[in-house]
């Protein structure tokens, strides 16, 4: 344990002196003497110790007991105290900030050297699985590789992370989850045979230091072994239990040239295992690399979008059949990438949601929407219904119920120009969630739309149980309707089931007069798709409903007495489709 590094954090010179000369003499390295809090964390920042000797009673504002704690917290490094201090309060906040040892003083010289080292092996071995930790590891590590250098073949380093541990831990419970990890563990440990270290990383990551191996395939085969054991049931607190792996090889020296590079390179091997779906394994390759570090680099630019005002919402128009008027039209989010252009929604709404950014991202656009169509209405312009979808995560939200009815506030909007789509998975996995929170909204007076039906859960029965205004008929049943009998019967099914409910109906992704026809000859009440307009940014869309523009939508059976009662078949600007204007 000497050469470690330590900082003393001592309000008295002559103490600290001493100390130092007393840790010098036996080995270990003083990367400073401070006298305050300030000082204290200020030095463990910068020179980042592996343990802090820290009196309680310092100069400054901070003392050490509240030093100690920040210490611990963003830099992990382990903290002993020396002080005279040893009364109940003190040692209660002490024990709070979870130390490596506590000495009062005056101490002899053999009990700081005693405290400091089984601090410091305390620090390097994991609590819960007595297995080193990734301090212990790296240096380890760092030592095999040096001595690597002077023989033939590669060293494997082996990242293992459980799969969805975190199933077990919300359903069965933490206890039996650590005690899953530990059997891990044990299981790994036990494969000595062909492994040099077993470390626990965090969590439920383990990495593996395998013995030198001439081939590639020798290490493939002992990753399938590793998978193979760890994917055996077991029986913990009498609950039967079977977990997988997710693993990245990294081989040295051809994948990293030290350490750290090592670990970092086999995460990300590791990382296109679990892309895969778990229960395999996968080799460092550079390929992988620069896949993870450009969906980093996304990540990034989608954490400062929000801030940057890059999002942008665009309006799709929604066309009531009967009148042939844009009654609505749903918002939907763009972003606009100063460097990549526009970037498709398909590529970062799952990020997104992977994120945790799609809860705010979805207000935003809430709010956005609303305070849109309340400053369309003060202009004057035709009353219009904006149409907003619900994620799963904004949802989950305890205040979002209440969110709604202040973003309504804020703005002005009357709420029944506001409709929230929520898909059928959505309603489902908390049926009782879902009918308080339509309740308090359709008090409100907002409309509330089931999105995608069809696609999801696929029940005819739910729609009775909840309060729905209307139903979206997923675009993926409009497709080729006029040909496809399956879709075209399920079609007339929701449309018939709905009405029966005194629900409308709204068809999605219609794009030709073929699909439209038939909409229309099955009494569908309203539609929207790229035959009468793609999304479009405010400024397009607002020119739209300047123009007051009204379709007639009637099947082509009526189409004479349309055209005779003074209607004329023209070619719409602004990206419309062809349709039927009144003249």
């Amino acid at each position: 344990m000497s050469n470690k590094k330590i900082l003393i954090v001592e309000d008295e010179s002559i103490v600290a002196e001493d100390i130092s000369d007393s840790l010098i003499s036996l080995g270990y390295r003083i990367t400073g003497m401070v006298y305050s809090g300030e000082e204290a964390i200020e030095s463990a920042a910068k020179f980042r110790p592996d343990l802090v000797l820290m009196d309680v009673n310092l100069q400054g504002e901070i003392d050490g007991i509240t030093a100690a704690e920040e210490i611990r917290s963003r830099f992990q490094i382990p903290v002993v105290y020396l002080t005279a201090y040893a009364d109940e309060n003190t040692l209660r906040r002490v024990n709070s900030t979870k130390p490596f040892g506590y000495i009062v003083k005056p101490f002899e010289e053999k009990n700081l050297h005693t405290t400091i080292q089984l601090a410091l092996y305390r620090h390097q071995y994991d609590s819960l699985t007595n297995l080193p930790n990734r301090s212990l590891l790296r240096e380890k590590l760092s030592r095999i590789l040096d001595g690597q250098k002077e023989f033939l073949g590669v060293v494997p380093l082996v990242t293992v992370s459980l799969d969805k541990i975190n199933r077990i831990n919300s359903t069965l419970g933490h206890d039996i989850g650590d005690s899953v990890l530990c059997t891990i563990a044990q299981r790994l440990s036990n494969c000595m045979e062909n492994i040099d270290i077993v470390a626990r990383l965090e969590a439920a990551e383990f990495a593996l230091i395998l013995k030198p191996v001439e081939e590639k395939q020798d290490v493939a085969n002992i990753a399938q072994n590793i998978l193979d054991i760890v994917s055996q049931g077991m029986i913990v607190k009498n609950c039967e239990v079977y977990v997988t792996a997710s693993m990245g090889i990294c081989l040295y020296p051809g994948d990293g040239i030290d350490g750290d590079e090592m670990l970092k390179n086999a995460y990300i091997a590791m990382y296109q295992s679990q892309l895969e779906g778990g229960n395999n394994y996968h080799f460092y390759t550079e390929k992988n690399a620069s896949y993870f570090i450009n969906t980093l680099l996304q990540e990034t630019s989608l954490r400062h979008a929000l801030k940057s005002s890059e999002f942008e919402v665009y309006y799709q128009p929604q066309i009531e059949i009967k009148t042939g008027k844009m009654i609505g039209a749903e918002a939907l989010v763009r972003w606009n990438h100063p460097k990549r252009g526009r970037v498709s929604p398909g590529e970062f709404i799952p990020m997104a949601e992977e994120m945790g950014l799609i809860a705010p991202l979805g207000e935003w656009v809430l709010e956005t929407a609303c305070r849109q169509a309340q400053t369309w209405q003060r202009a004057g312009l035709p009353p219009l219904r904006v149409a907003v979808n619900v994620s799963a995560r904004q949802f989950e939200r305890q205040n979002f119920t209440e969110r709604v009815r202040e973003i309504l506030t804020e703005t002005g909007l009357d709420p029944k120009y506001l409709e929230l789509e929520l898909t059928e998975s959505l309603v489902l996995q908390d049926e009782i969630a879902a009918a308080k929170a339509f309740t308090v909204w359709r008090d409100l007076g907002i409309r509330i739309a089931i999105d995608d039906f069809g696609t999801g859960y696929s029940s005819l029965s739910y729609p009775k149980r909840f309060p729905f205004d209307a139903i979206k008929i997923d675009k993926s049943f409009i497709r080729d309707i006029a040909d496809d009998r399956q879709n075209a019967a399920i079609t007339v099914a929701i449309i018939q089931m709905a009405h029966s409910m005194n629900m409308r109906v709204v068809a999605e992704g219609v794009e030709n007069e073929q699909e439209l026809d038939f909409l229309c000859d099955r009494e569908c009440d309203e539609i929207q798709g790229y035959f009468f307009s793609q999304p479009l940014p405010r400024a397009e869309f607002e020119a739209l409903l300047k123009s007051d523009k009204c379709w007639e939508l009637c099947c082509r059976k009526k189409e004479a007495a349309t055209l005779n009662s003074g209607f004329s078949k023209q070619e719409t600007p602004n990206r419309l489709g062809s349709c039927y204007k009144i003249g």
